[in-house]
């Protein structure tokens, strides 16, 4: 990464390469189930099944049990937001993207992946418009519309053609963010974007699938879980009861989807049938973890060296895996040994 790139990493994130900005406001007591702490998580694009945990685990009092209750999910529009509004607001605990989070640590801010959380590609799934009676599979797509460069969908337009088999050249364009990309749909000027499950399920009848991503890429390490290092040093009940939770609330959902749906729906202002259906699909391919696996990881790495993320093995760096639950996976990929 070149000076200037990095200087403008740290600029979008709130940040200088001199001064990085504690997290989480003023310094405050561990978790504890006689004496809980309270505490704010911030979840990129959670509006998308990305927040289904988050909401159980708080519904059904799986992080208060060990002493932490997330009074507020508070949502960001994408991955960098999500860094920056944990790096210098009080919101110690962030649910980011995995990409961003590597984007993070090369522009040098202080972060730490303490667990999983999406690791399939599972709603970056890719839609024509429903009148739009000629492309109907991933071989009809001319042309692919990925949100921004350097993107997990940027890439997907790569992988997923490679993983069908598809002979011939296809052109991609950058949209600029999901809305643009239906945009460019409705105009006619692509004819496949990603389309989010929310929107699909407000809009059953505007969109059909083309490319369920998750068909051809079984494990991707989608989002992360994450905190600064010194909060994690400081606070290591609170993220033991956050990983915790979260994995009770994904061995929750697989036994109550209707339940979880409901909540979803609620939250999301998706029918509660379709909003069923999301959570079933997601649990289909195996969406949520607090573990982590080397699979998934070096799927998401390999993911963004295609899409031009330069850097090597010190993206292993940024893993603390002491304060994941008992039973889930804590495996990295092979460079990190």
């Amino acid at each position: 990464m070149t000076f200037h790139r990095t200087t403008a990493m740290l600029a979008s994130l709130g940040l200088t390469a001199f001064g990085l900005a504690a997290c989480g406001g003023e310094e405050s007591a561990d978790a504890s189930p006689d004496n809980p702490v309270t505490i704010n998580v911030t979840v990129s694009n959670a509006t998308e099944p990305y927040v289904i945990p988050w909401l159980v685990a708080q519904d059904q009092g799986f992080f208060e049990k060990r002493g932490v209750i997330v009074d507020e999910i508070v949502p960001s529009k994408g991955g960098s937001t999500t860094v920056r509004n944990m790096l210098s607001g009080d919101l110690p605990i962030a649910e980011a993207g995995f990409t961003s989070v590597l984007e993070s640590q090369e522009a040098g801010a202080p972060i730490a992946v303490v667990g999983g959380a999406t690791r399939s590609v599972y709603g970056l799934d890719f839609y024509a418009l429903a009148s739009n009676e000629e492309v109907q599979t991933i071989e009809d797509i001319g042309v692919w519309a990925y949100t921004n460069p350097e993107s997990v969908t940027q890439a997907l337009t790569y992988m997923l053609p490679d993983a069908a088999g598809v002979d011939g050249d296809v052109e991609r364009t950058a949209s600029g963010g999901i809305g643009e990309g239906i945009a460019l749909l409705e105009s006619g000027d692509v004819d496949a974007a990603v389309v989010p499950p929310s929107v699909v399920g407000r809009n059953p009848d505007s969109f059909r699938e083309v490319v369920s991503s998750a068909d051809y890429i079984e494990s991707f390490q989608q989002s992360v879980i994450t905190a600064t290092p010194e909060y994690v040093e400081s606070h290591p009940g609170v993220i033991e009861a956050i990983t915790g939770g979260y994995q009770d609330a994904v061995e929750w959902i697989a036994e109550n989807p209707a339940d979880a749906g409901a909540l979803y729906a609620d939250y999301s202002d998706v029918d509660p049938g379709i909003a069923t259906q999301i959570v079933e699909s997601a649990m289909s391919h195996n969406n949520w973890s607090a573990g982590l696996d080397a699979d998934a990881l070096e799927t998401a790495v390999e993911a963004m060296r295609i899409a031009g993320f330069e850097g090597g093995s010190e993206y292993c760096n940024l893993f603390d895996l002491d304060h994941l639950p008992e039973g889930t996976s804590a495996e990295l990929p092979a460079e990190c040994d």
